[in-house]
This record gives structure tokens, C-alpha cells and sequence, in this order.
């Protein structure tokens, strides 16, 4: 997103009180205990293995570190993950 429109959106979102998540396209985690996570408005997987699941995101990554991951669900925008989840890491934000 341009940067100016990228400002004016924040100052919209912020004003208007809209959700940030739809409006700036960022993601939506929930997490419930260490053992499920779910990721909104993903921009798709980049490294998949039994210990760390990396996910596109709205400027950056973020990667989700632990044991047993599997990935439960994915569809388009939506990504569910299970297993021990011992860390996540947000990049390049």
C-alpha cells in the first residue's frame, strides 16, 4: 500500500474506529493455549516442517516454532495450526 494512503488509512481506521485487520490488511491470531493457532488474512506458507511453519503476511513474516505442528486447515485467507507451539516470531514488520 502507498505510503500516504497507506497513513490515511491508519487515520481512518483510528477516526472511525473500523476494524485495523480489514482495513490495513493485516493478519488476525488467535491462540488458544499452546496448542492451537489460527492465522486471518494470511499471504500463504513459505517453510513447512514438524517444528517451524513460516507465514506470509502483510509486510513480513512471522514463523511458529514448537513440536508436532501440523497444519489443520488452509484455505485462501484462513490457516489453522496444531501442536506444542513453544514461540512465534514476527519479521520484517
Amino acid at each position: 500500500m502507498e505510503r500516504g494512503l497507506k497513513k490515511a488509512a491508519k487515520k481512518l481506521v483510528s477516526t472511525m474506529e473500523l476494524p485495523a485487520d480489514a482495513i490495513l490488511d493485516l493478519p488476525r491470531i488467535t491462540m488458544i493455549g499452546n496448542t492451537e493457532l489460527m492465522v486471518e488474512n494470511h499471504k500463504g506458507i513459505e517453510k513447512y516442517t514438524s517444528t517451524e511453519v513460516r507465514i506470509r503476511i502483510t509486510g513480513g513474516h512471522m514463523a511458529i516454532h514448537g513440536r508436532r505442528l501440523i497444519v489443520r486447515f488452509i484455505d485462501k485467507d484462513d490457516l489453522k495450526l496444531e501442536g506444542v507451539i513453544t514461540n512465534i516470531d514476527m519479521g520484517d514488520q
